[in-house]
């Protein structure tokens, strides 16, 4: 079980850009070009609150990345910036994909927190 959910988190961080998209032809792009980036666990005990906060600093980083280069790639297609707010949003709907699929509590107590504290 551990290591199916070290796959999926490792997995769901790469479907960032497809979470929002600019239009329907940057979400085919996300998909054929595949903007991913891993997000190591397997050192990592999800049973230690210090553990957990690692592995949610390391899916936001990624998730921040990812979304990032989306930005970019639209930029570079387009010649049009991101509309406002769209990289951080997309960053926080990966993140929360990310925490709702690895499925553990601790990990999302501190999402729910974090994401309280934002309000």
């Amino acid at each position: 079980m551990a290591t199916s959910l070290k796959l999926i988190s490792s997995l769901v961080v790469a479907t960032a850009a497809a979470l929002v998209s600019f239009s329907s032809s940057a979400a085919d792009a996300a998909h054929a070009d595949g903007i991913s980036r891993t997000v190591k666990m397997w050192d990592l005990d999800l049973a230690k609150s210090e553990d957990v906060q690692t592995l949610y600093e390391r899916v936001r980083e990624a998730a921040n990345v990812v979304c990032r280069a989306e930005a970019r790639r639209h930029f570079g297609n387009t010649r049009m910036p991101a509309p406002l707010g769209w990289t951080e949003r997309c960053a926080a709907e990966a993140v929360d994909a990310a925490v709702r699929e690895v499925g553990n509590r601790g990990l999302v107590a501190l999402h729910t927190n974090g994401t309280r504290a934002l309000l």
